[in-house]
């Protein structure tokens, strides 16, 4: 089957995306060079499924195709297929369209009769070409800090890190310390349900044998990651 095949080999993405069962993603930022990343990281993960065309066009122009280059292997390469405009009754596994904001691109006419698995759009936010268009599930993305990004949805986050070419779950990057103070404070969570910033500070400090201020700057480390949040007072894991 498709869905078994076709796997994109990274837990985080698959759990943002909900995949396979979304056939219709956009993904907003204004993150330009993270954007171009995830739609070729896609781009690339199909090509290794399928033998059929790959179709992506780029509106804006700004597109580094060396990326797909970096991720793809030239026999892989060989199936996408770079257009300038959509051309009537498109055939093919994925289409892929960046940045159509950027030409007012009719969004909706233009993949009326596209007969493809899936169709992918990375754009600015709030995306113009996509006011009023049904069907899309909806990504947005925004810098957290250093190399660390939040994907977001309706109903779901998960941070990744970005280096390069790689997108990776940011918890395979994240310092020790951190990971090790981020388990202690689920822990806690677990244990005694809601809890204050300073109670999170007694119980960090305590249970890792380093002081109040470290521990506070743990905090604040954390929630500027994006891995807790802290709300009146109160942290949220």
């Amino acid at each position: 089957m498709l869905e078994m095949e076709c796997s994109l080999e990274n837990e985080a993405i698959e759990r943002i995306l909900v995949w396979p069962y979304n056939r219709r993603i956009a993904i907003l930022s204004n993150y330009e060079s993270v954007k171009q990343l995830l739609q070729a990281f896609l781009i690339s993960k199909f090509a290794k499924c399928s033998n059929e065309n790959i179709y992506l066009i780029d509106y804006s122009g700004k597109f580094r195709f060396e990326i797909l280059s970096g991720l793809l292997s030239q026999k892989n390469l060989e199936n996408i297929i770079y257009l300038e405009n959509l051309i009537s009754e498109l055939k093919g596994f994925s289409l892929h369209i960046h940045n159509p904001s950027e030409k007012d691109a009719d969004i909706v006419s233009e993949i009326k009769n596209v007969n493809v698995k899936y169709i992918v759009i990375t754009d600015i936010k709030p995306s113009k070409a996509l006011k009023g268009i049904k069907g899309f599930f909806k990504v947005y993305c925004r810098k957290r800090k250093g190399k660390i990004y939040e994907l977001k949805t309706f109903a779901d986050k998960v941070l990744i890190s970005v280096s390069g070419c790689e997108i990776e779950d940011a918890f395979k990057v994240l310092p020790k310390y951190l990971l090790k103070a981020l388990n202690i404070l689920k822990e806690a969570a677990a244990e005694y349900g809601s809890y204050t910033t300073k109670d999170a500070i007694t119980i960090v400090s305590a249970r890792m044998g380093i002081s109040r201020n470290f521990a506070r700057k743990i905090l604040t480390d954390l929630a500027s990651y994006g891995f807790i949040e802290i709300n009146r007072g109160y942290i949220i894991v």
